[in-house]
This record gives C-alpha cells, sequence and structure tokens, in this order.
C-alpha cells in the first residue's frame, strides 16, 4: 500500500508545479489587462484597432484556457489526494491487524543508512516502510538465496529466482520512475494474448417523414491484438554490496539499474517502436504509407498517414506569434476522438529550450518572461523531455490511444561466472510488453526547421540473438 502511495505522490508532483505555473502565468493578467485596455483607447486608426483586437482575442482565449486548465488540474490533484487518503485509511486498519514486534527493532538501524540516492526510495519513503519491506519472510527468503549464491564456493550457473510479489511492485515502481511516458499511455494487464476492441465512426441519424419506416445504422468495431515481448538486459553488481553492504542496498542497486534500462527502452518503443519483437510505437504508425505487417486482420482499414501527420515547417527565423501559430496550428493535425487525456508533446531538451526563447518577451515591468514552461502554449499539453528525440523534432498527440499491455511476471536471474575475475555477480532483469496505437489520427509529428522529421531511431543491439 505504501508503494501505490508514493506512486499516487509522484503522480501529484508534476501536476502541482504544473498548477503552480499556471497561476504565476495568472498574476501577470490583470496587468495585461490593462495595457491592452490603454491601447484600445489609443487606437485612432482602422488597422490599430484592428491589431489591437486580434491581441485582445488571443488574451482573452489564453486567459481561457489557463482557467480551464487549472480547474482541470486541480480536479486531477483533488481525486489523486483522495486515492491516497482510501489507501492510508487501508493501512492503517490492516497495521492495526499485524503483528509488527520486530519492524521497529530494526527501524533504528535502517534509519541509518544513507538514504541520498533515488533508487533508496523505490523502497519506501520512510525508514519504517523500507523496513516492513526487507522483514517480510518472502524478501528474507530472496536476499538469504542471493548470498547463497555469492558466497558459494564453486561458480553457479545462472539459475532463475521466482521474485516475491511485494518485489514485484517495487520493480514495477522503478519503471514508473524511469519511464516518462507510462503514465500516459493506457497500461492492460494481460496474461496471454489481449484484444482492445475499438468502436468505429458514430454513424448520422437519417431523417425521414414522421411516418416513415426508420432507417438501419450501421455501427463497426475493430480490434488490436497485442501479444508479448520481452525487454531487459543483465547489470554486474559489486560483490561488496552483495556481502558486507545492507538489504536495502542490495535490493536498491538491483531495483535502480533494471528499473532504468527497461524504462529507457519502454519509453523508446511507445514512440518509435517497431513492431519487430518490440510494441509498434506512435511514429511507426505514422511514418506507414502502405499497410504494414503487423497490422491486424481485424484492426479495420488501414489509412496513409504519413503525409498529413508527419509535417515538415520551414519556422526557423520565426519568433513569437510568427512561429507559434503555424506551429500549433500543425501540431492540431492530432486528433482526440476516443482520448480521455490531455495530449503530450515529446521533444529533447535543446528543442524544449529552443521553444522557450522563440516567445521571450518583456512585460510591463521589464521583467523577462516566458509562455513556455512544461505545458505547451494556448493548446496545453505537458512537455516530456527525452533525449533520444532528433533537434527541433516534437512528436505526440493523445498517448491514452497508445495501448501497452504489461504481462504479469518480472524475474531476476543471477549467475557470478561471467565477471567472475572482476568479482562482481550478473544479475539479469526482464519485463514482457506489446502495444500498439488504437487510432493513428490521434498523432503527429513534425520538424520546425525546414529538415525532415525523424521517422526511425536505432534500439539497442540484441547481439545475444
Amino acid at each position: 500500500m505504501a508503494l501505490k502511495v508514493l506512486v499516487l505522490r509522484k503522480r501529484i508532483e508534476p501536476l502541482q508545479a504544473e498548477l503552480e505555473q499556471l497561476r504565476t502565468a495568472a498574476s501577470s493578467f490583470e496587468a495585461r489587462e490593462a495595457e491592452l485596455e490603454q491601447a484600445i483607447n489609443e487606437a485612432a486608426t482602422d488597422e490599430e484597432r484592428e491589431v489591437v483586437e486580434a491581441l485582445v482575442s488571443e488574451f482573452e482565449q489564453t486567459r481561457e484556457t489557463n482557467a480551464s486548465e487549472q480547474a482541470r488540474i486541480s480536479g486531477e490533484i483533488a481525486e489523486l489526494e483522495r486515492q491516497i487518503a482510501e489507501i492510508e485509511a487501508a493501512g492503517e486498519a490492516a497495521r492495526g491487524a499485524e503483528p509488527g514486534a520486530d519492524v521497529k527493532k530494526r527501524s533504528d538501524s535502517v534509519a541509518n543508512i544513507s538514504t541520498n540516492t533515488r533508487a533508496m526510495r523505490a523502497l519506501g519513503e520512510t525508514p519504517e516502510q523500507r523496513t516492513a519491506l526487507v522483514t517480510r519472510e518472502d524478501v528474507k527468503e530472496f536476499l538469504t538465496r542471493v548470498r547463497g549464491f555469492r558466497r558459494a564456493a564453486s561458480s553457479v550457473t545462472g539459475a532463475e529466482l521466482g521474485v516475491p510479489d511485494i518485489l514485484m511492485g517495487v520493480l514495477r515502481d522503478g519503471v514508473d520512475r524511469y519511464s516518462k511516458l507510462i503514465r500516459f499511455v493506457t497500461l492492460r494487464p494481460i496474461s496471454g494474448k489481449g484484444r482492445q476492441n475499438v468502436a468505429g465512426a458514430i454513424p448520422e441519424g437519417i431523417w425521414t417523414e414522421a411516418i416513415g419506416a426508420v432507417n438501419e445504422l450501421t455501427i463497426t468495431f475493430t480490434q488490436v491484438e497485442l501479444d508479448e515481448y520481452k525487454v531487459g538486459g543483465y547489470v554486474s553488481v559489486p560483490n561488496s554490496s552483495l556481502e558486507d553492504d545492507s538489504d536495502l542496498q542490495l535490493l536498491a542497486t538491483i531495483i535502480d539499474y533494471l528499473g532504468q534500462a527497461i524504462g529507457l527502452a519502454l519509453d523508446k518503443a511507445i514512440v518509435y517502436g517497431t513492431g519487430t519483437k518490440m510494441p509498434v510505437g506512435f511514429v511507426t504508425r505514422l511514418a506507414a504509407a502502405s499497410q504494414p505487417a503487423w497490422w491486424g486482420k481485424n484492426q479495420g482499414t488501414f489509412t496513409n498517414l504519413s503525409t498529413s501527420n508527419i509535417l515538415t515547417l520551414d519556422l526557423a527565423a520565426s519568433t513569437g506569434k510568427e512561429f507559434f501559430s503555424p506551429l500549433l496550428a500543425a501540431l492540431g493535425t492530432a486528433k482526440p476522438n476516443y482520448a480521455t487525456g490531455a495530449p503530450v508533446w515529446i521533444m529533447n531538451r535543446k528543442t524544449h529550450m529552443d521553444l522557450i526563447c522563440r516567445c521571450l518577451e518583456f512585460n510591463s515591468s521589464a521583467a523577462l518572461m516566458s509562455g513556455v514552461s512544461n505545458v505547451m502554449p494556448v493548446i496545453g499539453g505537458e512537455i516530456v523531455e527525452l533525449e533520444f528525440m532528433a533537434d527541433n523534432d516534437i512528436a505526440g498527440g493523445y498517448l491514452t490511444l497508445e495501448v501497452i499491455a504489461e504481462r504479469s511476471g518480472a524475474k531476476i536471474a543471477y549467475s557470478d561466472i561471467p565477471m567472475f575475475l572482476d568479482d562482481c555477480t550478473v544479475f539479469k532483469g526482464t519485463q514482457r510488453y506489446d502495444g500498439k496505437p488504437v487510432r493513428g489520427e490521434a498523432f503527429v509529428l513534425l520538424n520546425y526547421a525546414n529538415t525532415a522529421p525523424t521517422k526511425t531511431i536505432t534500439f539497442a543491439t540484441d547481439a545475444a540473438n
């Protein structure tokens, strides 16, 4: 339960930051309104009045968008806080019924362990939560078996080690922290092949005489089929971490390495996944000019989006309104049909900083301001930085229409043979996913510097196979 609360709190943090940014932006509206009022009174010609009217219209739209976004985010925060309150209440009731006499005894020693790494926080926010984890019988057995292999006199072959259910939650939490996109997509746990049904367009009702016969309407359903592919790898852990350090440091090292590796690979697959031994990314769907091999037999009629939703803009020399007006219009190509959340815009940090620089201006107090922070101006949508994106490329849309199927069961296997001379033990971590965009029209890819957008990227080589 503590891990679930941690996940929910981590979701609240960016929402609170975004809300604060919106409130900061709103604090300047009064001064801007006064400036526009003065400009209206000073406008003498028709041309000046047209310019002022355009500025007023733009300001009103910005203010309305700001207010609606504040209301939406406040609602999301309130709902998450309600869920946290319910979980904490249930946890209090459960703790009152469970024996835990030895937990407090060990918490004093655990509290002295350094927790300044993000990996340690994955095991719990407080020393009590982390101690409760490692004192569970199934987790203690897991640690004992790991140390048993390390201390064996002879080398051991890679042996499968079943992770207790409680650790499944920790590894899952690690992927949440290291994958930036998984919180936006639709995540479906499956145990076999999964199928996502998608209803077609709403049919139009047909007008007729009051006494006429009623016409038949057609509603079409399509289906996206999802299977499973494995993502992961192995890392080497110094034997000193397994022999001399605490249980928490052992767990943190393993989870930190595996969480980062799996999270990065998952983010790349959500955007650029090829569909070959990995999910289909939404950019791959947009780039397909003809029906690809991964298109399911029940997936409906294939539509070519390679020109309508992949765009090249020549805005390198533009700033301010001249830059953002065509950019936002192009991003509006992504259609929200079937989507349940706000859009998400993915770019690297250099591109993000470039957007900020292109809308810098001075307010009435001569303070330098920007209309871009972590939210795309006017149209909204969180900006997510991922460094595998090309410069000046922006990809995104409504990520709830990217469905990711997650198979239950993460596994850790280990051996000291591969790096025996380096005094390290090798741990292997894997997870199984598949995924596809259920509606390509919900996404867009563009480059605003008159360069063809990047449609494919290189994934880590599957050298072992």
